[in-house]
Formats: C-alpha cells, sequence, structure tokens
C-alpha cells in the first residue's frame, strides 16, 4: 500500500506542475481581478502542506484532450 501511496503523490505533484505550467502559458490572457484570484490560490498550494488524503476534483478538460467546442461558441 505504501508503493500506492507514493505513486499518487507523485501523479500529483506531475499533475500540479503541469497546471502551473499551463496557467503560466496562458495568464496573460486573464483579466488583473482573474490573476490575483488564480496566483492567491496557487499561493495557497505552495504555503500550506498539501493533504494527499484530500479528494481533489479536476475538471474534464484538466485529464483530456477533448474540448466542449460550444463553450467556445457562447464565450462570442
Amino acid at each position: 500500500m505504501e508503493k500506492d501511496t507514493e505513486m499518487n503523490k507523485r501523479e500529483l505533484e506531475n499533475l500540479i506542475k503541469e497546471n502551473l505550467k499551463d496557467t503560466a502559458l496562458r495568464i496573460h490572457e486573464l483579466d488583473f481581478e482573474d490573476r490575483n484570484s488564480l496566483i492567491a490560490e496557487y499561493k495557497e498550494w505552495i504555503l500550506n502542506e498539501l493533504d494527499f488524503e484530500e479528494v481533489m476534483m479536476l475538471p474534464y478538460e484538466a485529464y483530456t484532450n477533448k474540448l466542449d467546442r460550444d463553450f467556445l461558441d457562447n464565450l462570442n
């Protein structure tokens, strides 16, 4: 069971790193208020100890390559 926990920690750490990378690539598209909110959330992750037992929910797009085309149409 210890090995499973270690694998989950590595997977979670990789997801966080990937999320930070993606955010850095798109942060210039956000307005001031959204940037502040996003950075505050990441600051909380960085400064607080991660609870690996807590269930983290990710949006569908976070772990798939599929994009909801209707969502993009609704933005215009």
